[in-house]
């Protein structure tokens, strides 16, 4: 495995579970109990993978899958409107099949009926996942030079 995977997954994991749980008061039905921790474990990997597509959609579209040890406009760009597509389909799908429901704390995009919390979600953590991924591969090839 890649260090960009095998970092990218190790970070997403277990960030996207706090965020999972701390959202939880934004959708109906969801408790802070154990079967709610489960199920953020199982959409904290849904999260990773989200991620890994956003890092390589972006690696596509610069055209470099080490993009992110330079990180520029460009991509930060590319990162933004891809999580925000991801997100909100998503959420559209979810929403259409009865996977979840938002409760009435949830605030929503006008017109796109998508919840804040998840979009922000894949806004702000791909980024912040990227940075802690440069950084650990950055001081891996430096212990190891």
């Amino acid at each position: 495995m890649s260090g960009f995977i095998k970092y990218i997954i190790l970070y997403s994991i277990p960030i996207n579970f706090g965020w999972e749980m701390a959202q939880m008061p934004f959708y109906k039905n969801m408790p802070w109990d154990l079967n709610t921790a489960l199920y953020c474990s199982v959409a904290s990997v849904g999260d990773a993978v989200m991620i890994l597509l956003i890092f390589y959609i972006v690696a596509f579209f610069v055209k470099d899958i080490k993009w992110i040890f330079n990180i520029k406009l460009r991509e930060i760009t590319l990162s933004l409107i891809t999580g925000f597509i991801i997100s909100v389909f998503v959420e559209q799908s979810a929403l259409s099949i009865n996977m979840w429901s938002y409760s009435s704390l949830m605030p929503k995009i006008p017109l796109l009926d998508a919840g804040i919390t998840p979009v922000l979600q894949m806004l702000v953590l791909p980024l912040f996942i990227f940075k802690l991924t440069k950084y650990r591969l950055t001081n891996i090839s430096r212990s190891i030079s």
